[in-house]
C-alpha cells in the first residue's frame, strides 16, 4: 500500500487543502485501487490498468466538487499499454513524439487551474496520436 499527500482545490471557492491517498498497487489483487477521504466523502476507484483508475478516481473528485493537482490530471498526461501497470505518464506535446525526459510520476504536483475529466483526455490523446 502506498500513500501520497495531494492538493485538492474545491473548485467553487478556490480553496486548496490537502489529501492523504491510498493506493494499493496491485498487491492485494491483480487490480490498483485508489482510495481517499475528502470530508464525509470515500472516493474509490479500481482498474487493472493504472491511469484508468487514476482518470476514475479524479472523475469522482470532480463529482463532488473537487480539482487534483498531479500530473495525472493534466490535459497531455497520457500511458503507453506497456506502461499501464505503472505509476508514470508521458506529458506530451502536439506534434512531438513522446520522449523519456517527459515521463513523470502521477502523484506529483502540477500548478494547474484546468481540470479535465477522462473524456476530454481522451480527445487530446486521440488529436495527439495523429499528429
Amino acid at each position: 500500500m502506498e500513500r501520497y499527500e495531494v492538493t485538492l482545490i474545491e473548485l467553487d471557492t478556490q480553496y486548496e487543502f490537502s489529501v492523504q491517498v491510498e493506493v494499493d498497487e496491485a498487491e492485494a489483487s491483480e487490480n490498483i485501487t485508489i482510495l481517499a477521504r475528502v470530508g464525509k466523502d470515500k472516493i474509490e476507484s479500481t482498474n487493472y490498468a493504472y491511469l484508468p483508475a487514476y482518470q476514475e478516481f479524479r472523475d469522482k473528485l470532480l463529482v463532488v466538487g473537487y480539482g487534483i493537482k498531479c500530473n495525472g490530471s493534466r490535459l497531455n498526461a497520457v500511458q503507453s499499454g506497456m506502461m499501464g501497470a505503472t505509476d508514470k505518464v508521458y506529458l506530451v506535446e502536439m506534434g512531438r513524439q513522446a520522449l523519456m525526459k517527459d515521463i513523470v510520476h502521477i502523484w506529483d504536483y502540477a500548478d494547474i487551474d484546468v481540470f479535465p475529466d477522462t473524456q476530454q483526455q481522451n480527445d487530446f490523446f486521440e488529436q495527439w496520436n495523429k499528429r
